[in-house]
């Protein structure tokens, strides 16, 4: 039975991307389409044999599968105990993905592949939609919009049911929904990006926050404001010096300043108890403004650049790790290109494309910080990292454009995907 609900449900996603105009607005030939969808369901099958096989107690993946089961069976028969396990908020938003879990056990007969197969499916909407997004703030440079298919960590850790999945498909529809807001003579309603937004926070509030930043640069709001009359330098420099000024008397005032420090400390304190294989070095966040100056250079190299090739402790970690490598390489190059004006003033960045270079790497780089501050484990990084890693490519393979190298694999990828739009 489950063989054959396997059938009608691929068969149903296969028509789908066939026939749905979002994917066919996509630009990208429908067979292509298809070929991307396959490989990332078979990564997910992958990634549930290899967490089965290699992971302490086979991996949070089937540890959710195994608690949806018991939370179906405790809703139906036991359902003060279900109402204990989602006391607190901190309960309802740790147990998202078993709640996802159950309605798909409800779908496929309790076959963990099938879930994945259906959870696929709107993550990989969502995918497209962030191709999209990427496709038009990154004209002519089809290499940069197709990273969000193809980098090994972000298709390992979002094409099983993880929350990892359900951000990076949220973040997809949101930068879809925000693309079109910002776009000057597209009037729609903010009601989509603020349920998507909220919807974030509640599988992730870290990632809510290091996008607010993010979202008020790409919006454009200074640029905006200037060009209305209602900003001017000296407008910016007193708004510059009263955030300072508020950021300094957020650290001065203890009644500010240590129920954030200490939230902070707790955070990390909740990663720390935790048992695992690949834990790295990071000092202790024990709520003073001083912990958090010594916690930060480790935090810069946890967050950015952990594991290094041969740590970590197992040998899958070294796919990621070159290929951390390969990006910051990319990045590397890219900034000693923009340091260059002489070769860059050539072909400027446009306004549009600049602001959302800008928003990307701010969200990438505030977010991995985040993470090097809180996460002591290599292998946990890999996982919560994998979702910024694209807003911190793409902008990077732009900039790297007119390199001939990139030149051609663009021109490679427009023939062989065969754009339409």
């Amino acid at each position: 039975m489950h063989i054959l609900l396997l059938i009608v449900y691929g068969a149903l996603a296969s028509l789908g991307i066939w026939k749905i105009p979002f994917l066919r607005q996509s630009g990208i030939r429908p067979g292509w389409l298809w070929l991307l969808f396959f490989v990332h369901v078979l990564t997910g099958w992958a990634h549930n044999w290899i967490a089965y096989r290699y992971f302490p107690q086979h991996g949070d993946v089937w540890n959710y599968f195994s608690l949806s089961f018991l939370y179906r069976h405790r809703l139906l028969s036991e359902f003060n105990l279900f109402l204990s396990d989602n006391s607190t908020w901190t309960y309802i938003t740790h147990n998202g993905i078993v709640f996802i879990q159950m309605l798909l056990d409800l779908l496929s007969w309790d076959d963990m592949n099938i879930n994945t197969l259906l959870f696929s499916f709107p993550v990989f909407l969502g995918n497209v939609a962030l191709f999209r997004v990427f496709r038009r703030r990154f004209p002519g440079d089809t290499l940069a919009a197709a990273t969000v298919f193809w980098l090994p960590s972000v298709l390992f850790w979002t094409a099983c049911i993880y929350r990892e999945g359900m951000v990076y498909m949220l973040l997809g529809f949101l930068f879809f929904c925000l693309d079109r807001l910002f776009t000057k003579g597209v009037r729609r309603s903010p009601g989509w990006a603020i349920v998507l937004f909220l919807l974030i926070a509640y599988f992730r509030i870290a990632v809510a926050v290091v996008l607010i930043p993010a979202v008020l640069v790409w919006s454009g709001i200074v640029q905006r404001l200037a060009g209305a009359g209602l900003w001017t330098r000296r407008a910016c420099w007193t708004v510059g010096t009263a955030i300072v000024i508020l950021f300094g008397l957020t650290l001065a005032v203890p009644g500010l300043r240590d129920p954030l420090l200490r939230s902070v400390a707790a955070e990390q304190a909740s990663f720390r108890v935790l048992e695992g294989h690949s834990r790295l070095q990071l000092p202790v966040l024990d709520g003073t403004l001083g912990s958090v100056w010594r916690t930060f250079p480790s935090a810069i190299l946890n967050g950015f650049f952990e594991p290094l090739p041969g740590s970590g402790g197992q040998p899958v970690y070294t796919v990621f790790s070159i290929e951390l490598l390969f990006i910051w390489g990319a990045v590397a190059l890219a900034a000693i290109r923009l340091l260059r004006p002489t070769a860059y003033a050539r072909k400027p960045e446009s306004s549009k494309s600049g602001e959302f270079s800008t928003a990307c790497l701010l969200f990438a780089l505030a977010g991995m910080l985040t993470i090097g501050f809180f996460v002591p484990f290599a292998g946990s990084i890999i996982r919560y990292r994998s979702i910024y890693l694209p807003f911190l490519f793409a902008p990077a393979i732009h900039t790297l454009r007119h390199l001939p190298p990139i030149q051609l694999l663009n021109h490679w990828l427009d023939n062989k995907l065969r754009f339409l739009i």
